[in-house]
């Protein structure tokens, strides 16, 4: 096995390796301590160099930033608002305008319906007695006794 001797003291094999362990663990501890340390002067010196007054400053030019973006949301949601409004208001307008015109082309259409049929009505009864008339005048032709002896 081998033996380390350090400052009079002999150590061999675990022993060895467990000590090295120890003083590498000591070391690693120390550098984290300072860095740890170091990182937290660097803090408290950003801190104490730290412009309270300008932090709340831009905290509240933040603020009335943020103020103003939610009237100017308040705004556009109430000028939306009465656009659809205004939008509902036209439907109901066509809506409305439609049912009108329906309700004038169903009397319209019912008007010319009932023209049509008067004048159809009127020209089927002038049809039939122009129809009779014809048919009494070729009876009394055919029952006319001077026709029948030129036929014979």
């Amino acid at each position: 096995m081998a033996e380390v001797d350090v400052g009079g003291v002999k150590l061999k094999g675990g022993k060895g390796l467990a000590v090295l362990m120890a003083i590498g663990t000591m070391v690693g501890t120390l550098y984290g301590g300072f860095e740890v340390y170091k990182d937290y002067m660097d803090m408290k010196e950003k801190l104490a160099n730290l412009d309270v007054g300008a932090v709340e400053a831009r905290i509240d030019n933040a603020m009335v930033k943020l103020d103003e973006a939610i009237d100017y949301a308040r705004d556009i949601k109430d000028d939306l608002r009465s656009d659809v409004i205004q939008v509902e208001k036209a439907i109901t307008d066509v809506e409305r305008r439609l049912r009108d015109m329906e309700s004038e082309n169903r009397t319209s259409i019912q008007e010319a319906k009932r023209w049509f049929d008067e004048r159809t009505s009127s020209i089927d009864e002038k049809l039939t007695s122009m129809e009779e008339r014809i048919n009494q005048r070729l009876q009394r032709a055919l029952d006319n006794p001077l026709l029948q002896d030129m036929n014979q």
